[in-house]
């Protein structure tokens, strides 16, 4: 599979496919990275996606409470 790919000139971590002609990163290094960035970036939008829940938990309850606190008048009238 290496054989399929060749160096690109003054960069040792990038290689050229010779079927596509695409550029390649070999980095470890960098693809460590951008794995630890994607993670954090999941790890913020399922963070992002619980606040919203809990928000809407709450709207929930604050209307329930809200219904409640107007029956318990009209019940007092």
């Amino acid at each position: 599979m290496m054989n399929d790919y060749i160096k690109v000139k003054d960069n040792n971590a990038l290689l050229r496919d010779q079927k596509s002609n695409a550029i390649v990163n070999d980095s470890k290094y960098e693809y460590e990275k951008y794995m630890r960035l994607k993670k954090l970036k999941e790890n913020e939008v399922n963070r992002v996606k619980n606040i919203e829940n809990e928000i809407d938990s709450i709207k929930d309850d604050v209307n329930e409470i809200k219904n409640l606190l107007k029956t318990f008048i009209e019940k007092l009238q």
